[in-house]
């Protein structure tokens, strides 16, 4: 699950494609909103996540702190079913970024889309898009510098410091890393 329509949708998109072992199947929904109204939707009584054994909800930070939202998704996981929250500092481009370089230390969202149409050479009109050649087989590298050097990691389901992500555990629980 998402609320990215561009630049998510499409990377979720086609990490669903890469997902190939047996007995793991993802699908992509993208839901429009804010993350909070993402979560409101998936608790609603039109939404049954029963037949999950796990949901991923992957956001940006944009500037806001995302301890309610990820709060929230704790409270949606049951026995049956555990809600991860993926929130990426300040945005999604710190993942696509790390396939192709380690991440700078960027002060904002806009630091981290410039530096993502310099390692891709898209232009400012195609910034939300994933270029054809993009790096799929570089997730491990991409794991390992998502954040800086002296951070590390952040935990499942934390919001770590600017800029990090916790896209790898969602790599990892899909088995592709």
């Amino acid at each position: 699950m998402t609320n990215g329509r561009v630049t998510e949708d499409a990377y979720l998109r086609q990490l669903c494609r890469r997902v190939n072992h047996d007995g793991i199947s993802a699908k992509v929904k993208v839901i429009k909103g804010d993350p909070l109204t993402v979560v409101k939707q998936l608790g609603g009584p039109r939404s049954d996540l029963s037949e999950y054994e796990e949901v991923w909800i992957v956001v940006d930070h944009d500037g806001r702190d995302r301890h309610d939202f990820l709060a929230k998704c704790r409270r949606l996981s049951s026995k049956r079913t555990v809600v991860h929250g993926v929130v990426s500092v300040p945005c999604f481009e710190v993942w696509l970024n790390a396939h192709y370089a380690p991440v700078k230390n960027y002060q904002n969202q806009a630091d981290a889309q410039a530096h993502y149409r310099e390692l891709t050479g898209l232009s400012s009109k195609d910034a939300k898009m994933l270029p054809d050649d993009f790096p799929w087989d570089r997730g491990s590298q991409a794991a390992a510098r998502c954040h800086l050097p002296m951070d590390g990691l952040p935990e499942p389901d934390t919001q770590g410091p600017c800029p990090s992500t916790t896209m790898p555990h969602l790599l990892r629980s899909l088995g592709l890393l």
